[in-house]
């Protein structure tokens, strides 16, 4: 050990072995440029020395190793000061920023270290922008940490839809094909994507999904923590089991439909896990409740506001390579449509609109609620959707009203997006929206 030593960005003193406020540290200094960690020197400066077992140790570095996220590399060595035994860890700046100490992230500023919490930050601190958190490699990951029936599976929806021709039969050869491949280093993207287990890389992950009673009680709950293949299908079935259903009876047969139509959910689930700031160790929740189902994803709404979700747009994409897999197997139909889907089938099934914010989380509210339609509105919604040609004088016939109130009737659906107008005058024609 150097004489005259102090602290700074790059060196610490530790009295004693406080194993998590050491593991802090450690997590900033991988995150910065790397730095050395004495135990057995105080603030001061002045040596104390450190009587420490070679179980104690073991526990403690296996404590680093398993709570860190990727792992963080480091040596630990005795070293002699005099008579006393001191504990020198040393430890190497991450090849991939940012670390996370369960679940958090540090930084170094000056002799400080320092939790960081906004996810913004995080990206400026450790990445350029232009950087995407799943096209980063993951070293850590094998081929055979991959689900070999998930790929299979995709290969196999993405080729159905047209969309991928001749898949390669090897793993590696498609993950290549994908981009998922850094050299022989697997992404990120190819691990959220495929892995058996992704919480083995990604500290916090997947979907949780939540039902709650109108008083806001937790009645059901459940974790998807598996690959985004099956995280999406599974939480899909499970939202779908607990939505609340509307019950008719046709003939013999007893008609259950959800009060919120399936399309809309899966629209907006498949866009919170494709547009999710990863950066930012969080699940993506679910929350299904007596007359809404709620979904949100950490991240903001970036180049958009809130108005161009109603139409196509733009769209500003978080995670290329999660969207293109989403796009090859049709989770994604086009770019920049995903929200004006919600829109439509919460207004084909005459509810009311979604309900978008943003914040440091992108929610939307689906709602159970309808749209205030009068009684000849939503004869004219049902009698259309259901491929029945209907005009204004039908509806004037059937109600004994004006044409022109059942006019107003018909534009009224249509400025509610419900009901697509072709053709002028007596050739008109209506359709629901596609």
């Amino acid at each position: 050990m150097r004489e005259n030593m102090h602290e700074d960005q790059v060196t610490e003193f530790k009295e004693s072995l406080d194993e998590d406020d050491i593991a802090q540290t450690m997590t900033a200094f991988a995150n910065g440029a790397g730095g050395k960690i004495y135990v057995g020197i105080s603030d001061d400066g002045k040596v104390k020395g450190i009587a420490m077992g070679k179980g104690k140790l073991e526990q403690f570095t296996n404590k680093v190793h398993n709570e860190t996220t990727p792992a963080i590399v480091f040596e630990t060595v005795f070293e002699k000061s005099g008579q006393l035994e001191i504990l020198a860890i040393t430890v190497h700046p991450a090849k991939r920023k940012p670390i996370f100490y369960n679940g958090l992230a540090y930084k170094r500023v000056n002799k400080t270290t320092l939790k960081v919490s906004d996810p913004e930050e995080l990206r400026s601190l450790f990445l350029n922008k232009t950087v995407f958190f799943d096209d980063v490699s993951c070293p850590e990951a094998r081929l055979a940490d991959l689900d070999e029936e998930t790929i299979q599976k995709f290969a196999s929806m993405a080729a159905t839809a047209g969309r991928l021709s001749s898949p390669a039969t090897k793993t590696d050869e498609l993950l290549s094909k994908l981009g998922l491949m850094n050299g022989k280093e697997i992404k990120n993207g190819g691990v959220m994507l495929f892995a058996k287990n992704p919480s083995a890389f990604f500290h916090v992950w997947g979907i949780r999904c939540a039902v709650v009673s109108s008083g806001m009680d937790f009645q059901d709950m459940q974790d998807f923590n598996g690959n985004l293949i099956q995280s999406v299908e599974q939480a899909m079935q499970f939202i779908m089991s607990k939505v609340p259903k509307e019950i008719r009876v046709e003939g013999l047969r007893r008609v259950e439909t959800p009060r919120i139509p399936e399309r809309a959910i899966r629209e907006a689930l498949v866009n919170a896990v494709a547009h999710r700031d990863y950066f930012f160790p969080s699940f993506v929740y679910v929350t299904v409740g007596p007359d809404h189902v709620e979904i949100k994803n950490p991240g903001r709404l970036e180049g958009l506001e809130i108005a161009d979700l109603a139409k196509v747009h733009s769209s500003v994409i978080k995670n290329p390579n999660i969207g293109r897999a989403f796009y090859l197997c049709k989770y994604i139909e086009a770019w920049g449509s995903g929200t004006v889907k919600i829109y439509q089938a919460m207004r084909q099934n005459g509810l009311k609109d979604p309900q978008f914010t943003t914040d440091s989380m992108f929610s939307v509210r689906l709602s159970m609620q309808g749209q205030k339609l009068n009684e000849r509105q939503k004869y004219i919604l049902a009698a259309i959707q259901a491929g029945k040609p209907l005009k204004p004088t039908d509806v004037a016939r059937k109600y004994d009203v004006s044409v022109t109130a059942t006019v107003g009737d018909f534009a009224n659906l249509v400025k509610l997006g419900l009901i697509q107008k072709s053709g002028r005058g007596r050739a008109s024609t209506f359709k629901t929206l596609n």
